[in-house]
């Protein structure tokens, strides 16, 4: 049964569509819609899929590609694949996430059956993704049409067909658009719980930021009353029992979690876990640099009225965390 709060992407009342792409004989991607972004950035397209490997030296008719304007990121989770990108090569392995943004030419090997988790924002596709689907389920025979490719597949739809471009093979460290919570971009750590940085604003033309929570087991946060934004989550390690208004629930690997807007809610860590903040919508980086700042004058840092101020500044709308007494 569909949860209000919590998508388990393995069960299938969470999927709005699957299709699979490519021939019967040689499919490339079995891919499950979870969610169509919504608002002025299209905030929070999530896919699943399930991508195939390609006939081995078949390197030259992979589908190299870019966007105009929308921003990718893919949690690999199994399997393992190259990547073509920047004109380089390397192998990604899983638990990596891949980052492109507009105008990134990239192409995927998959050396074996690997789930991909996107999540997407100011992403074009979305808007009429399911329209096309339900046209290729009434229309089988569209693909012959000589109309289908330039309506369908062309700039107007944020995916630019590319030419495959010679790569040089480099180590995944010197591929940015590869990331990892092993290599995040800034680190700040509290009792119970370390947050790193994996994505900064400036990266996703201002729209957000992405975030890693490492949890001790224990670890507790709770959020304003009526927090005014709406958050999204992603649990790759462990267990989190969440509290939504009076329901709880536990959130566990392959599960998102939606907050609605305006809910009361809160978390604790039942064993070490692994939890990304993928809508990204507080400036936590600017309120933990700006709160390290202030910790560097005694004086400053015991002003628990500042660090209030600085919250509301910055959007951060957690109220509390620690570990459970």
């Amino acid at each position: 049964m569909k949860h209000p709060y919590l998508i388990d992407l393995n069960d299938q009342d969470n999927w709005l569509f699957a299709q699979v792409l490519g021939s019967p004989e040689a499919p490339g991607e079995d891919q499950r819609t979870i969610q169509i972004g919504q608002g002025t950035h299209r905030l929070c397209t999530i896919t699943d899929s399930i991508m195939y490997p390609r006939p081995q030296g078949a390197e030259g008719t992979m589908h190299f590609h870019e966007h105009q304007v929308g921003y990718e990121y893919f949690f690999l989770d199994s399997g393992g694949m190259d990547l073509f990108v920047d004109s380089k090569k390397t192998y990604v392995a899983p638990g990596s996430i891949v980052f492109f943004q507009p105008g990134q030419a990239h192409g995927m090997s998959f050396r074996a059956p690997s789930k991909y988790r996107g999540v997407m924002h100011d992403f074009k596709n979305s808007d009429t993704a399911h329209e096309r689907w339900l046209l290729k389920q009434k229309r089988p025979d569209i693909a012959n049409s000589p109309d289908y490719r330039p309506r369908f597949v062309s700039p107007k739809f944020d995916s630019v067909p590319r030419e495959a471009f010679p790569c040089v093979e480099v180590p995944v460290e010197q591929v940015s658009a590869v990331r990892h919570i092993s290599r995040p971009l800034e680190t700040f750590a509290f009792e119970g719980v370390t947050m790193k940085l994996i994505t900064a604003r400036w990266e996703n033309g201002g729209v957000k930021e992405m975030w890693a929570a490492e949890m001790e087991p224990g670890f507790t946060a709770e959020w304003v009353e009526f927090p005014t934004e709406n958050e999204m989550y992603y649990v790759t390690e462990g267990e989190i029992r969440f509290k939504v208004y009076d329901e709880e629930f536990t959130a566990y690997p392959e599960c998102f979690v939606k907050i609605p807007l305006y809910a009361a809610h809160s978390i604790k860590a039942l064993k070490k876990s692994v939890m990304y903040d993928i809508n990204g919508q507080p400036r936590w980086q600017a309120f933990l640099q700006d709160r390290a700042g202030i910790m560097r004058d005694p004086a400053r840092a015991n002003d628990k009225e500042l660090i209030e101020k600085l919250k509301e500044k910055y959007g951060v709308q957690i109220q509390s965390i620690g570990m459970e007494k």
